[in-house]
């Protein structure tokens, strides 16, 4: 990849506004050292998958990255230009179909019956209720959040100049390559690489509630975006300010895509408007919402989705309490009225250089047991079966423990986490959920130790340790051998496990 403009790039660790591209030899190599380098404090970025990548991950980062081992396979090879055009075009015509049934029961494209549908369309629908008037020929549009970039494609179309930032290398990687005419950079929605003012346009589809921070990354958006552009997001869902995590823990707690790693997410009302509320003299705010008591909002204005509720709903005070105890979907439109002094967010010393996990994404097995290396103290032996549940056993796998608390249910792999000791083998009683037999496969540290066979009738599995020089804590993954879809469902595919303990 050609880097031949870096004028509108900043030092995500001094915000220094020099930056100098350094010739690179062609070469294979998946990470190139040092392609960019600050002329101020002289950090240097990598080019990973022929992206630079500005930044690198932190302690808080920790959970996400889960998400980002997870999921590197699933992203090999990402969504084409010309399959994001044409479902950019088949949801166009859905929401033009007068009879929407009909239309999706005689469409010869198997994909408008495919279960994502329905979820893309809700996602479209705002973006289009967004951009209809909108003339984006010519502007400098940012795409937060991008993934492979696929949402990134009508704003080509429409004559954008469209620059794409996500923090996974794998996403940013394939999107290069799937979409070469948008400009591609890793990094962070809180420590945005870029100048103040650089865009006319900031995007982010369906992302808010992947970011780590919505109000830091809200506040890095509207200080890159210029006095007289806008910023919008679409297809989040929220919660109420009231609520807690348990609210996420019982929404996601079946969820399949979760339990496998994707780290999903529904963040308070109030973390989008009280920050936005920051800034109200300087911005224009409207909001487009579905909730389930839009009876309870004034001044509504429906959208004609038809299968859905969203409606643009006025920033009066009435509205706004009726939103901190509501749940739905939201999207929002800021205008930049004029120049806000946001103070660029910065990057100390990070922990985890995103080469160095690009580097382990080859192999998913090693590639977590790398990871939980980095891992912060408070995640390591955690209480199992526990009476609680937490993000970090949520997205290994782990369901909620239930009453008595004396088993906890794993969904097609689940890993633990754990300092071994003098420990020479760990032993645990396991079934299946639903009756009939099922080969489980053990491994520790990303290597396979054993493999059983295990059944509705409740097992003792003793597995020996294998000997470590180390005194850093080990993985343990739980896994069917057969990872496809079980016959019978959600529960075909799920084990319980109590009594563990480690012994001699």
């Amino acid at each position: 990849m050609a880097i031949t403009d870096v004028s509108d790039l900043r030092c995500v660790h001094c915000n220094g506004a020099t930056l100098a591209v350094t010739p690179i030899a062609d070469s294979d190599r998946m990470i190139k050292h040092g392609a960019i380098i600050c002329q101020s404090c002289f950090s240097a970025t990598d080019i990973i998958y022929d992206v630079p990548f500005l930044g690198g991950y932190d302690g808080q980062d920790f959970i996400g990255l889960i998400e980002v081992v997870a999921t590197a396979e699933m992203n090999i090879g990402g969504i084409s230009t010309e399959t994001a055009r044409l479902l950019h075009q088949l949801l166009k015509e859905y929401h033009e179909a007068p009879d929407k049934a009909h239309w999706i029961e005689n469409h010869p494209n198997e994909m408008v019956r495919a279960s994502w549908f329905s979820y893309r369309y809700h996602d479209f629908i705002q973006s289009h209720s967004i951009l209809i008037n909108e003339n984006l020929s010519g502007k400098k549009i940012l795409n937060v959040g991008a993934g492979t970039g696929a949402d990134s494609v009508p704003l080509l179309d429409a004559g954008a100049q469209v620059t794409c930032i996500d923090y996974s290398p794998t996403l940013v990687g394939n999107g290069a390559k799937n979409l070469p005419n948008a400009r591609w950079f890793g990094g962070f929605a809180h420590v945005l690489p870029f100048q103040d003012e650089s865009f006319d346009v900031v995007s982010a589809n369906a992302a808010l509630h992947h970011f780590r921070s919505v109000p830091e990354a809200l506040r890095e958006m509207l200080r890159v975006l210029r006095p007289g552009g806008f910023l919008f997001t679409t297809g989040d869902p929220f919660r109420p300010d009231l609520s807690d995590d348990n609210l996420e823990f019982a929404v996601f707690n079946r969820h399949e895509a979760v339990l496998s790693g994707v780290n999903e997410g529904i963040f308070k009302f109030g973390d989008l408007w009280d920050t936005l509320r920051e800034f109200q003299q300087y911005i224009d705010i409207a909001f487009l919402v579905d909730v389930a008591n839009v009876g309870e909002l004034e001044g509504t204005s429906g959208i004609g989705a038809e299968v859905f509720n969203d409606c643009w709903v006025p920033c009066w005070d009435q509205n706004i309490e009726v939103l901190r105890r509501s749940s739905g979907s939201i999207g929002c439109v800021v205008k930049k009225k004029a120049h806000i002094d946001i103070p660029a967010a910065t990057q100390g010393p990070f922990v985890l250089p995103a080469g160095i996990l690009a580097s382990w994404l080859t192999n998913q097995d090693e590639a977590f047991s790398r990871l939980m290396g980095w891992a912060v103290p408070e995640l390591i032996d955690l209480p199992f079966p526990g009476t609680q549940q937490s993000w970090f056993e949520l997205l290994n796998g782990w369901m909620a423990p239930e009453e008595p608390f004396t088993s906890r249910t794993g969904f097609k792999r689940a890993r633990w986490l754990l300092r071994t000791g003098s420990a020479k083998a760990i032993e645990f009683d396991i079934r299946t959920v639903v009756i009939g037999e099922r080969e489980m496969d053990v491994l520790i540290d990303g290597k396979p130790i054993s493999r059983s066979l295990i059944s509705g009738e409740t097992s003792r599995l003793r597995v020996e340790l294998p000997e470590s020089q180390s005194q850093n804590p080990r993985l343990f993954e739980l896994r069917f051998t057969d990872q496809s879809d079980h016959p019978n469902g959600f529960d075909g595919n799920c084990f319980e496990v109590f009594n563990r303990v480690l012994s001699d």
